[in-house]
């Protein structure tokens, strides 16, 4: 995975389960340490993340 902010290639995945259906995976790059999170291909935010985390079954 690229990081979006300083292009650079070596990054850290790590895909979580929230619920059932509903798998994100986070993304931390090693060289300028940015952070991002991603569902279905798609770029979210932390707060999004939390939501899905919270909604019940």
């Amino acid at each position: 995975m690229r990081c979006p902010q300083c292009r650079g290639e070596d990054s850290i995945e790590i895909e979580i389960r929230l619920k059932e259906e509903d798998d994100v995976q986070f993304y931390s790059c090693r060289l300028c340490e940015a952070k991002w999170w991603q569902r279905d291909g798609d770029t979210i935010a932390l707060g999004d993340v939390l939501d899905l985390a919270s909604k019940k079954k």
